[in-house]
C-alpha cells in the first residue's frame, strides 16, 4: 500500500463534539493506489485497527455486516472517544484548508426559555450578508418554533429557502427568505482594544484553527502591538479546534519572547506508530506579544487546538479561564482520505501534553471565574457577562481567587442544537 504523508496536524474536539479536529495535530494519508473494490467501511476499520489510539481495544469484526460508516465507527470506538468519524473528503478538506462549508452561516441555540438566539455570525455568508448579528432571536424558522424543533433541524439541514422571522437587540423585527450557500468562514469574530484605568486590554473572538486564521491572527497581533496592549483576553467560547499547527503558531504570538525555542507540546501515538512521537517547539519569528498573563473565555464547546493552546501555555505565563469548564479532547486525530471514494476518515490517533507531560484533561479545563455566556449582548459589549468578568479578573486579579461575588457558579443556561456532520464541529449551521 502507498501512503502519502501530507503536513497537516488537525486538533478539534465537538462539544457535542463530533468533530474531531480536535486533533491535536493532523496529518492526511492517502490510499488511493488500493484496490477499487474495497468498500469505505474496510478502509475504515483498516486504518482504526492500524492507527486508533486504543487500537489494541478494537473488536475483530466484518466491517461490511454493519450498515453505516457512522455505525461502524460507533461500534469499535471506545467508550472515552467522543470525536472518532469519517466524511465527505471534499468537504473536510475545504473546511480545514480554506475554512469554507456550506450553510447559513450562524450558530443557533435554545436558552432555558426555549427561544431560539444567535450566538455569532460570519460575515460572508447568507445571514451575515443579510445583517443578522450575535444576540438576535428567532422567532421562527419555515413559520416552524422550539416546539418543532425536528422540522427546524430539517429545514436548516435542507437546500431549499428558508423563511426566518428574527428580532433584534432592539425589539425590532426583521425577516428573510435565504438559501444555503458555500462561503469562507472568518475565525475572527472581533477583536477591539479596551481601556480600562492604567490598562490598555486587547480581546479577540477567536472561532477556528484553520490555514487561513494564521493571516487573521497576524492582523490582530500586529494592531496589538501597535496599541501597546497591556493585557490580553482571548475568547475562544466557540471554538471547537482545528489545526494543531495554527495552535503552534498562536502559541508563539502569545507568548512571545518567554516561549521561543520552548517545548509546546508532545504527541503520543500508539505502540505500532510510537516512532511517530514527537515533541513541537515554539520558533515563530513574525508578530508576536510580551505579555506576562492572558485570560482566556472558555464553554464547554471550546475543544481540542483550544485547549492544546490553553494547556501549552500554562507552564509560561499566567493563564486564567472565565466562563465555563473547557470540554476536554486531549487527544487529536489524522485524516486519511480515499479520493475515490470521496472519503475522509479521523480517527483519534494520539495524545498531546504540555511540557510538563500533563494531557489528563479528559474532564475539561476548570475555570477561575464562573459565568454565562450572555446572549443578550453583541460582542464587544462590555457589559457582556463573560467580557466584563474576565475585564474585572484583569483589574484584579486576586479576586478571581478569593472573592466569591465573582464565583457565579452559573452555569450556562444555553444548549445547542442537534448539529450534525461538519456543522457539529463548528456550533454552526
Amino acid at each position: 500500500m502507498k501512503t502519502i504523508f501530507i503536513k497537516q496536524r488537525l486538533s478539534f474536539g465537538l462539544v457535542a463534539i463530533f468533530f474531531v479536529l480536535t486533533m491535536s495535530g493532523c496529518s492526511w494519508f492517502s490510499d488511493d493506489d488500493e484496490p477499487k473494490e474495497k468498500t469505505a467501511n474496510d478502509y475504515i476499520y483498516e486504518k482504526f485497527k492500524d492507527w486508533y489510539l486504543w487500537n489494541d481495544q478494537i473488536p475483530d469484526i466484518n466491517p461490511n455486516g454493519i450498515k453505516t460508516q457512522e455505525a461502524l465507527i460507533d461500534s469499535i470506538k471506545v467508550a472515552a472517544d467522543r470525536w472518532s468519524f469519517s466524511g465527505s473528503l471534499k468537504e473536510v478538506t475545504n473546511l480545514f484548508q480554506n475554512a469554507e462549508y456550506k450553510g447559513f452561516g450562524a450558530g443557533f441555540w435554545v436558552d432555558s426559555d426555549r427561544v431560539i438566539k444567535i450566538s455569532h455570525v460570519y460575515t460572508d455568508s447568507p445571514l451575515g450578508k443579510a445583517g443578522v448579528r450575535r444576540g438576535w432571536r428567532v422567532q421562527t424558522i419555515n413559520g416552524f418554533t422550539t416546539e418543532n424543533i425536528d422540522s427546524i433541524n430539517a429545514a436548516l439541514n435542507s437546500d431549499n429557502f428558508i423563511n426566518f422571522v428574527f428580532v433584534d437587540l432592539d425589539n425590532v423585527s426583521h425577516s428573510f427568505s435565504l438559501q444555503r450557500e458555500a462561503f469562507a468562514m472568518n475565525t475572527v469574530l472581533y477583536s477591539n482594544v479596551y481601556n480600562v484605568s492604567d490598562r490598555k486590554i486587547g480581546y479577540v473572538v477567536f472561532d477556528g484553527f484553520y490555514n487561513t486564521s494564521i493571516a487573521e491572527l497576524k492582523a490582530v497581533v500586529a494592531n496589538f502591538k501597535a496599541e501597546n496592549i497591556t493585557d490580553l483576553i482571548v475568547d475562544l467560547r466557540y471554538n471547537g479546534g482545528g489545526l494543531n499547527d495554527v495552535a503552534y503558531k498562536l502559541f508563539a504570538m502569545i507568548g512571545g519572547e518567554k516561549v521561543k525555542n520552548k517545548v509546546i507540546a508532545e504527541m503520543v501515538h500508539n505502540e505500532k506508530h510510537s516512532s511517530k512521537n514527537q515533541v513541537y517547539t515554539s520558533n515563530y519569528d513574525n508578530e508576536v506579544l510580551n505579555l506576562s498573563s492572558v485570560c482566556f473565555i472558555t464553554t464547554e464547546n471550546t475543544a481540542s487546538a483550544s485547549e492544546l493552546l490553553i494547556n501549552s501555555l500554562e507552564p509560561y505565563m499566567d493563564v486564567r479561564l472565565v466562563g465555563s469548564q473547557t470540554h476536554g479532547k486531549p487527544v487529536g486525530m489524522y485524516i486519511f482520505s480515499v479520493e475515490a471514494l470521496d472519503l475522509a476518515i479521523l480517527p483519534i490517533s494520539f495524545k498531546n501534553t504540555n511540557s510538563l507531560g500533563y494531557g489528563d484533561y479528559y474532564n475539561g479545563l476548570p475555570v477561575d471565574v464562573a459565568e454565562v455566556d450572555d446572549l443578550s449582548h453583541d460582542w464587544g459589549d462590555s457589559d457582556e457577562l463573560m467580557l466584563k468578568s474576565a475585564i474585572s479578573a484583569i483589574e484584579n486579579p486576586l479576586l478571581s481567587f478569593q472573592q466569591p461575588e465573582l464565583k457565579s457558579g452559573k452555569v450556562t443556561l444555553s444548549e445547542p442544537f442537534e448539529y450534525k456532520g461538519l456543522y457539529k464541529l463548528i456550533h454552526a449551521y
